[in-house]
């Protein structure tokens, strides 16, 4: 019993794993050239920028980014570049 179960956590934890690389690659992270406070991806995910002194700067997905008149992401999109 303890055996399936182990192997039945270590199936989902790699499921998990492999869903997080394949989301990771659908979106790029825009260059760190990019100033600009919201970035909205090719593929319609909104992002805003965060940047803590002396460190790269951060982008957070926006939840509901039609509220500020942009388009809704088609699929799904990362939290985070």
């Amino acid at each position: 019993m303890l055996k399936s179960a182990t192997r039945l956590a270590a199936a989902i934890a790699l499921g998990a794993l492999t869903a997080g690389a394949a989301m990771a690659n659908i979106v790029q992270r825009p260059p760190d050239s990019v100033t600009a406070l919201i970035y909205t991806s090719p593929e319609g995910c909104t992002y805003t920028r965060a940047q803590a002194p002396g460190y790269p700067p951060s982008w957070h997905i926006v939840l509901n980014p039609q509220r500020l008149g942009l388009p809704r992401p088609a699929g799904r999109c990362p939290t985070t570049l």
